[in-house]
Formats: C-alpha cells, sequence, structure tokens
C-alpha cells in the first residue's frame, strides 16, 4: 500500500509541473548539454504580467531543476512590467510577490531590472522592492548571463492567460 501511494504522489506531482510549458525549456530538458543557467526575459507592457510570470517562472525553473539539479536561474524585466515591482505598487499583485520573494530568498533566483528604463520614468532604484536588483541595463546584464553560458528564454504571456 505504501508503494501506491509513493506511487500516486509522484504521478500527482510529475503533473503538478506540467502546468507550463515552453519550448526553449523544453528543449533544455531534452537535451543532454546542461547548461550553467537559464536567464529568463520578460519584455511585457501588460499590466498584471507577475501575476502569470511569477507562477510560469517557478513552475519552468522546478521542471529545469528536475532535470538538472546544479543549474542557476535568472530573471531580467526590462520592459514596463519592470514597474510592478516598485514598493508601493507591490500589493496589487500580492499572490504573484509572495512567489517572486520565495524564488529569490529559497530558491536562489536572482531578479533584475533595468536601470536605464526605470531612468527614463523618473523611477529612483530605491524605490523597488528588496528582492529586486536594479541592474544598469537589462540587455546587458541578459549579454553577462549569456557569457557566464546560461541560455537565455524569453518569455511571453501563455493564450490562456486573460
Amino acid at each position: 500500500m505504501i508503494k501506491f501511494k509513493v506511487l500516486v504522489l509522484l504521478l500527482l506531482s510529475s503533473a503538478v509541473i506540467a502546468n507550463y510549458t515552453h519550448p526553449s525549456v523544453n528543449r533544455l530538458i531534452q537535451g543532454n548539454d546542461e547548461p550553467v543557467g537559464v536567464v529568463f526575459e520578460l519584455v511585457e507592457n501588460d499590466k498584471s504580467t507577475w501575476e502569470w510570470a511569477a507562477p510560469m517562472i517557478q513552475d519552468l525553473r522546478m521542471q529545469l531543476k528536475e532535470k538538472y539539479p546544479e543549474i542557476e536561474i535568472a530573471v531580467v524585466s526590462h520592459g514596463r512590467e519592470q514597474f510592478q515591482l516598485i514598493k508601493k505598487r507591490a500589493k496589487r499583485q500580492k499572490k504573484a510577490i509572495s512567489i517572486l520573494e520565495d524564488l529569490v530568498r529559497k530558491d536562489n533566483v536572482n531578479l533584475h531590472v533595468c536601470g536605464t528604463h526605470s531612468s527614463w520614468f523618473g523611477i529612483d532604484p530605491n524605490s523597488y522592492l528588496d528582492i529586486v536588483d536594479v541592474t544598469v541595463s537589462g540587455p546587458a546584464k541578459i549579454n553577462d548571463y549569456i557569457n557566464l553560458g546560461y541560455q537565455s528564454v524569453q518569455l511571453y504571456k501563455p493564450s490562456q492567460v486573460k
């Protein structure tokens, strides 16, 4: 009976992991060439980007970690969605911010926003949540990660999310 319960739990956990898919992540998982890491890139205008992006990142991270336990994960946000990570706006997406906090604090995910984009809108770097690193340039940060051996994966809103 215990073996049956363990099998059921394993099947259920595998089903939970498959909430989101991404072709680039699927290719990495199906391949056998472990990258140093993955840098997820976000450039969105959606006012609730993190409501779908945070759980997506969490899910894709779990899928990657299942195949490659040592893989590093980073997120670079350099569209208008980065402004949703400002302290005074964080309450608008509490669940998403909670997921991001866990990703950064518990799972060692690096979360960056673009300082240049912030400066264009007069946003002070100290305005962001403490889990956010304000980097000089989002695109340059992505290139830094790629130069370290990370694979870049651009995230986009799934069609089933409204």
